[in-house]
C-alpha cells in the first residue's frame, strides 16, 4: 500500500564562522593570509512597521587592519523601487569594519497607505584598504507593506490536517507560509500544503470571508514523489479517501472549487482537500484542515 511511504563559497572558513557565530564582536579568523570584504547575505525583508539589519564582513587573520567601507544604493531594474528618505532610511552608508562584521540598520518609514512591497539594493562601493571583494557584495532589501488588505492572513501557519482515510492515525501537520501577490491584492501565494515547496495561489474574499483554490492545484514534488496536486474532494473521492482512483473521477472533481472560510483573526478552515500523486492516479489522503498562526 502506497499510503505514507516516503521514498561558490570563496572562502569556506569565513562563511562557516559567519554562520556559527552570533556575536558581532567575535572576530572572523582563519589559518590563511587571505583577506576579503563582502556582504553576509543576499536578501533582507523588513516589515514597514519594524526595523531590520544587514552586515558587512571583513575576513582576515587576527590583527588584520580594519577598513572603512562605503555603501551605495541602487534601484536599477527594480519594478517597485523604495525611495530613500520616503520609504526608509539607513543608519549609515559609511562604516568601519574590523575583522568580523559591522551592522547597518534599515529603518522603514511607516504610513497608512497600501502601496505594495518595495525594494532597493545596497552594494559595497569601496573599502579604504582596497581589500579583495567577495562575490557577494550587495544585498536586495524588501520593505514589506503592512497595510495589505489581506494582512490578517499573511504569515506562517500551523495546519492541522485531519485525515479522511484514517482519522487520528493518518492526521498530518503542515507548516504553511502565505504571502502577498504583487499583481493582485485579492490573492495570496501559499507554500507548504502537504509539505510542498511549490507556491500555489488562493483567492480571498474579505466581504464574504471565503478562500478559494482551483481544482486541481499543482503542488509539485510531495511525500517523496515527483508530482502531486490538491483536488476538491467529491463524495466519490471521499469514498476512496486513500487509494487508486480513475482519471474520470479526478476529471469530475475539476468541476468544483476548493473553498474554505477565513476569520478576521487570521484563522483559515478548508475542508475536502484531496492530495493526489499524479503519476499514479492515486489519492494520498483527503483532509479537513484548520490553519492557525
Amino acid at each position: 500500500m502506497m499510503k505514507k511511504i516516503i521514498t561558490n563559497l570563496l572562502i569556506p572558513a569565513v562563511a562557516l564562522l559567519l554562520v556559527t557565530s552570533c556575536d558581532d564582536n567575535y572576530p572572523i579568523t582563519y589559518d590563511d593570509s587571505n583577506i576579503i570584504v563582502g556582504m553576509s547575505s543576499a536578501t533582507l525583508s523588513v516589515k514597514e512597521n519594524a526595523t531590520g539589519s544587514f552586515t558587512v564582513y571583513l575576513g582576515g587573520v587576527t590583527g588584520t587592519e580594519a577598513t572603512d567601507v562605503s555603501l551605495q544604493i541602487s534601484v536599477d531594474g527594480i519594478d517597485d523601487p523604495a525611495i530613500e528618505g520616503t520609504d526608509y532610511n539607513l543608519s549609515s552608508k559609511s562604516l568601519n569594519v574590523p575583522v568580523g562584521v559591522a551592522s547597518v540598520t534599515v529603518n522603514p518609514i511607516d504610513n497608512d497607505v497600501f502601496t505594495g512591497n518595495k525594494q532597493f539594493r545596497v552594494s559595497i562601493a569601496s573599502n579604504s584598504k582596497n581589500y579583495p571583494m567577495a562575490v557577494q557584495q550587495s544585498i536586495l532589501v524588501t520593505i514589506v507593506d503592512d497595510e495589505h488588505p489581506l494582512k490578517n492572513w499573511i504569515g506562517t501557519y500551523t495546519v492541522a490536517a485531519v485525515s479522511y482515510g484514517s482519522p487520528g492515525a493518518w492526521d498530518e501537520e503542515w507548516t504553511v507560509t502565505t504571502s502577498a501577490v504583487a499583481s493582485d491584492i485579492t490573492k495570496l501565494s501559499i507554500v507548504g500544503i502537504a509539505g510542498s515547496a511549490t507556491p500555489v495561489i488562493a483567492t480571498l474574499d474579505k466581504e464574504n470571508l471565503t478562500i478559494e483554490m482551483i481544482s486541481p492545484t499543482y503542488l509539485g514534488p510531495i511525500y517523496g514523489y515527483d508530482n502531486g496536486s490538491v483536488y476538491y474532494a467529491t463524495d466519490e473521492l471521499l469514498a476512496v479517501a486513500s487509494g487508486y482512483v480513475t482519471a474520470g473521477m479526478l476529471t469530475a472533481a475539476e468541476a468544483f472549487t476548493i473553498t474554505g472560510t477565513i476569520a478576521e483573526d487570521g484563522t483559515i478552515l478548508i475542508d475536502r482537500m484531496c492530495i493526489t500523486l499524479d503519476d499514479y492516479v492515486y489519492i494520498w489522503d483527503c483532509f479537513n484542515t484548520t490553519w492557525t498562526k
